[in-house]
């Protein structure tokens, strides 16, 4: 998790940069799209995705997600969390 001397930043407009990491880390997923609409981060490793989601299968459908990504050596982005935001 984040530590707790790191400023985190919360981000409304999310770049192409932001999207790449959560295709990365995403990638592999089937079934679910994840459409983000802000992005919280200490601008280091640690990213939190806010999502719009739309899924094929109606019953398992999720309106909005908190999607919690860690950036590991290399800048190979690692899905940790999927929660969904009631």
């Amino acid at each position: 998790m984040i530590k707790g001397n790191e400023e985190l930043k919360i981000r409304d407009k999310v770049t192409i940069d932001d999207k790449k990491i959560l295709t990365r880390a995403l990638d592999g997923i089937k079934g679910w799209n994840f459409n983000p609409v802000a992005v919280i981060t200490n601008e280091g490793e640690d990213y939190y995705f806010i999502c719009k989601v739309k899924t094929i299968i109606e019953n398992l459908q999720m309106t909005m997600a908190k999607i919690y990504i860690k950036i590991q050596k290399g800048n190979k982005p690692r899905l940790l969390s999927i929660e969904e935001i009631v």
